[in-house]
């Protein structure tokens, strides 16, 4: 178990019960029980030096802060309604570029239904964005932990996108000098999140169980695995790899496999379905492309399975308490 689920284990053991709260922490978003039906709720923070470059544009940061819970929305099946926007600057930023991020964080959220009811505003030494999101839900919420043996494993669009377009940044690698950096750059600075395909999987109760790929492929996978009580099999030869991605590690010199694995940032969904709703998964790519990308098995941990055998790959991935070696 990977240190930040650590945290989430111990910190579910300091919570009492309450009626309100029919899912708390442990998944893509709580659910709550409201009088008018019930919903879910969540929060995500961007760090300046951390989750993004010192210098990055206001406006797309704030599209991106609001991108990342619509992604834990979807993740839930939910649909996006109301979200809270907290900022926090430096002294040597103005009104001006908060406002700028407000008026990235209300287009994204107005592109899936949700609209910004407030917020705060602080100084800090350096920039901070924190979004709250508050979703409804149309069907039961898909959650993490509804896995079965023989179900079969799906992945929205493909992962490794934002890695590439993360070493692209690093390097300075500017669009007009490599035709694929434009996509790969986007992928990182402004992910589109699967919000249609999370509202499709629950309004049909096609998923037993999903997660949104935000800190790797693997290390996901394994908390899909954990949640259910299963072995994760992800197999090496059906993982879609963008030709984007292709045509960046050749640039670079690395393999790609890397990027795919334990990326991370990629806001794709990957969930699993009972063998006899494939048909109906693949319908999805109306929405956004979908693979097959591996299946449940009974046991444990997530791994990959190639010719050599399974590789375990749950610790693939990024864990905001893992300390560096």
């Amino acid at each position: 178990m990977r240190a930040e689920d650590r945290f989430v284990e111990r910190l579910r053991e300091m919570l009492p019960p309450d009626d309100a709260i029919l899912l708390g922490p442990g998944d893509d978003a709580a659910v709550l029980r409201h009088a008018g039906g019930d919903g879910i709720a969540t929060t995500d923070m961007l760090v300046e030096g951390v989750d993004f470059f010192p210098g990055e544009d206001p406006e797309r940061l704030g599209r991106r802060a609001v991108s990342v819970s619509l992604s834990d929305a979807a993740a839930m099946g939910a649909k996006p309604r109301l979200f809270l926007l907290s900022i926090a600057v430096p002294a040597d930023r103005d009104e001006d570029f908060a406002l700028a991020v407000c008026r990235g964080a209300i287009a994204r959220g107005r592109e899936h239904g949700a609209a910004l009811a407030g917020g705060d505003l602080s100084r800090a030494p350096c920039v901070f964005v924190s979004v709250t999101l508050w979703g409804d839900l149309e069907g039961a919420p898909l959650t993490r932990s509804g896995a079965l043996p023989g179900d079969l494993l799906y992945l929205s669009g493909a992962t490794g996108r934002a890695a590439a377009g993360l070493r692209l940044a690093r390097d300075g690698v500017a669009e007009t000098g490599f035709p694929e950096a434009r996509e790969l750059l986007d992928a990182f600075h402004d992910p589109e999140p699967r919000v249609a395909l999370g509202l499709a999987l629950s309004r049909q109760a096609l998923a037993h169980a999903a997660i949104d790929v935000s800190d790797g492929l693997g290390t996901d996978a394994a908390r899909i695995a954990y949640a259910s009580a299963v072995r994760v099999v992800l197999e090496r030869e059906r993982l879609p790899i963008a030709a984007s991605v292709q045509a960046a590690a050749r640039r670079c010199g690395v393999d790609p496999m890397p990027w795919i694995l334990s990326g991370g940032d990629d806001y794709e969904i990957l969930f699993a379905v009972p063998e006899e709703a494939a048909a109906s998964v693949e319908t999805l790519s109306d929405l956004v492309t979908v693979t097959r990308v591996g299946r449940i098995e009974a046991g444990s941990g997530a791994v990959l399975r190639g010719a050599s055998g399974d590789a375990d790959v749950s610790t693939l991935g990024y864990d905001h308490f893992e300390r560096p070696s």
